[in-house]
């Protein structure tokens, strides 16, 4: 094994000590399946960015989680050796997290990288600034993709937040009877458009008012009955509803911005992640879906600023976010 694949202890170790000589350390992640023209640009970019480059590599489980089942092609094994022959690379580090908010803020590199189709706004941005590191975004080279090259054909999907996307929120905030569920404008013929494309359609939604104990199961079933009648009645299809029914302060996994939910459609329908997207009036709908490497688009306003986030996308509602995804499926052609 080479000698620049590093442990995630050992890496932590090997940063202190570059960092006590002055070293200006430069990170970037990914699963780097095939390595592309595309891959050795980017390490070329960021390697310039500082004295030494770390490349943060998903694991095997990391890359299972959010490129669904088929991947990776490669090993994590082979695909730190191909990284570790790279000449630009000087280190590599697996993590078996989603993102690497972790053991970024283990390493706490001067420099993160990332690829211009994330951004500066990133789920990562908070993590590096707080300790005061920097993201440097690196303009990707068009025309490379591993997905692309090994022809990936596993299901992907459209997650729809309900209140604000489907639906007009209410005054007060919980909807508790199919007559107080009023669809917005353009949602038939958003969904419509959705349902020609090979995406599942597939709603996430925090109902907390169920834990408050405002309204039971059996209603929002009620609710959710009449919703799909309509949408049947339009020939739409929906694949699959979830839901949170928990108060805030129970701290469950399923509930937006954790990302549960995802994670169980995942498994549900095989999915890969990372070709999928969500769309959400909600702040927490965005951080979702940046937490599980989603495209991401936000309806009906922007992001609070604290949060140092973006959505990949804003639009004004759901049918703006339609076309927005399937104008990015075309130019992908």
């Amino acid at each position: 094994m080479s000698a620049k694949i590093k442990t995630r202890q050992g890496i932590v170790r090997l940063v202190r000590n570059l960092k006590r000589r002055g070293k200006i350390v430069v990170t970037v992640n990914g699963s780097f399946d095939i390595i592309h023209p595309g891959h050795i640009d980017l390490l070329k970019q960021a390697k310039s960015k500082g004295d030494i480059l770390i490349v943060f590599l998903n694991s095997d489980k990391s890359v299972r989680l959010y490129k669904g089942f088929l991947r990776p092609v490669n090993s994590e094994k082979a695909r730190a050796e191909v990284l570790a022959a790279i000449k630009y690379v000087d280190y590599v580090a697996t993590f078996d997290e989603i993102n690497p908010k972790k053991i970024l803020a283990e390493i706490r590199p001067d420099i993160h990288c990332n690829g211009s189709d994330w951004g500066k706004n990133c789920i990562e941005r908070e993590v590096v600034e707080k300790y005061g590191g920097r993201i440097s975004v690196i303009k990707l080279k068009s025309g490379h993709s591993a997905s692309a090259l090994i022809r990936d054909k596993s299901p992907r999907a459209v997650f729809l937040d309900r209140d604000g996307v489907i639906n007009r929120r209410t005054t007060p905030l919980y909807i508790m009877k199919p007559r107080e569920f009023k669809f917005l404008p353009g949602v038939f013929a958003a969904m419509g458009k959705l349902d020609k494309t090979d995406y599942r359609i597939i709603i996430v939604t925090n109902q907390a008012g169920i834990g408050k104990g405002l309204f039971t199961k059996k209603d929002l079933e009620r609710i959710h009955s009449c919703m799909l009648e309509k949408f049947r009645g339009k020939h739409i299809r929906l694949d699959r509803i979830y839901v949170c029914p928990h108060r805030p302060d129970a701290d469950c996994p399923c509930r937006k911005p954790k990302i549960g939910m995802l994670m169980e459609a995942r498994r549900d329908f095989k999915l890969n992640l990372s070709k999928s997207w969500m769309i959400g009036d909600h702040d927490n709908d965005i951080i979702m879906g940046r937490e599980a490497n989603l495209k991401t688009v936000k309806v009906d306003g922007k992001m609070e600023r604290k949060l140092k986030l973006e959505p990949n996308y804003y639009a004004k509602d759901l049918f703006h976010a339609v076309n927005i995804i399937l104008k990015a499926d075309a130019g992908k052609r």
